[in-house]
């Protein structure tokens, strides 16, 4: 049975889902659903360009404000309602990149990058038609990063770095949501965000040790907000127990919260990972970044190492370094190190690397060594995958990535 959409009718000729005009995917397999979820994004990106050129003509008529009021009556949130309305704004003097979003060759927030980075620094039809080429297969996260280097590109001359442009943005806001809750909104600059990152995934690790003995655990999210408080109050983190019982720890809430601002815990030390090249030629340090990636500007790696500890790594040519072979089972604390810099996450779902653990591609107890090239950072859950339910990793030889697949489907009989 074939599986597609069929978005010119609404209907498909392999019995749409009741009400709508989608198919019944209750017995399609993972490389069909893989197909479906592809051309539902398609759909997806679509809608969300017909939207914003709904907004944008809604906005000629009455008003952007008008335009972000009607949004919130969608059942949009405010912010995002606002959002919207500002990225059509912006679109209106980047036809080039409205059309590319209407017609979903790119996404409604990529095209708010673009708008955004335009209105910092302006760019050419030219600098405009790359972006749209590259946006058409990165994904969000990796296409910000590259209007973040391109505009780094575009102001090399501003006499401003992208650190101190960044820092003047640098913003934080708290507020009363709706429901009662109290929402902190911040904006950092590159360095700061990853340092304050660092520091809550530190803690919120530690919590998740000190919850394993009781039931039940926070949720992760639960663990971040418990641990941003704390390092924001100085207060000691509670474990689970302590949690329940209202104290910290021991004694009573009265008690805790007549606890002295120096109350044994300490402004997390955080260790932060910098990559750069060295070219030989030249002697100087050159593409400097954060382990994910994320360009910093070799002034701020100079402010940096001057209050940081230095972990030299070296790369070999095509990038693979720090060969153990077989003298030990475990990655070296440098190949973990490497392997941040190298997948800068999970190779299954792109989660944080600090969580993940290097997997052996060709298992230890199977001659597989403990080398870069048989090395892959996999998070607890896509370990599981690999071991439990078959997954597979397949290396891209072109770009030297790795990526998770599915178990292959068993041949018809």
């Amino acid at each position: 049975m074939e599986f597609t959409l069929n978005p010119s009718t609404g209907g498909t000729d392999d019995g749409a889902a009741e009400g709508f005009g989608f198919p019944d995917y209750s017995e399609a397999g993972a490389s069909e659903l893989l197909g479906l979820m592809g051309e539902a994004d398609l759909l997806r990106r679509r809608a969300e360009g017909y939207l914003v050129g709904l907004v944008v003509r809604y906005g000629e008529l009455e008003g952007p404000g008008a335009a972000a009021t009607v949004c919130h009556q969608f059942g949009i949130s405010a912010y995002r309602a606002r959002r919207l309305a500002k990225t059509a704004e912006s679109l209106t003097a980047m036809p080039q990149i409205l059309g590319a979003v209407q017609d979903g060759n790119i996404s409604a927030d990529q095209g708010a990058l673009v708008a955004e980075s335009h209105k910092r620094a302006p760019m050419s039809e030219q600098d405009q038609k790359e972006l749209l080429d590259l946006g058409g297969w990165q994904g969000h996260d990796e296409f910000k990063k590259t209007v973040a280097a391109r505009e780094d590109q575009r102001r090399a001359d501003d006499g401003m770095g992208r650190a101190e442009r960044q820092r003047a943005r640098r913003s934080f806001k708290v507020f009363d949501s709706s429901g009662g809750m109290v929402v902190l909104h911040a904006e950092l600059d590159q360095v700061s965000g990853e340092r304050v990152k660092i520091a809550v995934s530190a803690l919120s690790a530690k919590m998740l040790g000190d919850d394993i003995a009781f039931d039940p655990i926070r949720t992760f999210e639960q663990r971040n907000a418990d641990a941003l408080v704390a390092l924001i109050t100085q207060q000691p983190a509670e474990t689970a127990n302590a949690a329940a019982e209202g104290t910290s720890g021991g004694g009573t809430p009265n008690e805790v919260a007549a606890v002295a601002p120096d109350c044994g815990i300490r402004p997390q030390k955080t260790v932060l990972v910098i990559s750069a090249d060295y070219d030989g030629i030249e002697g100087q340090l050159k593409n400097a970044g954060l382990i994910d990636g994320t360009p910093i500007e070799l002034d701020e790696l100079r402010r940096l190492a001057c209050d940081a500890q230095i972990v030299p790594m070296i790369f070999a040519a095509d990038g693979q370094p720090l060969y153990m072979g077989r003298a030990q089972r475990a990655p070296t604390k440098a190949q973990k190190l490497a392997l941040y810099r190298r997948d800068r996450g999970c190779v299954g779902c792109g989660i944080r690397p600090q969580v993940c653990d290097g997997h052996h591609i060709q298992p230890w107890d199977h001659n597989g060594p403990t080398d870069m090239s048989n090395l892959v950072l996999l998070c607890p859950k896509c370990h599981r995958k690999v071991h439990k339910h078959g997954h597979i990793l397949e290396r891209n030889s072109a770009t030297g990535r790795n990526r998770l697949l599915p178990p292959p489907r068993p041949s018809p009989t």
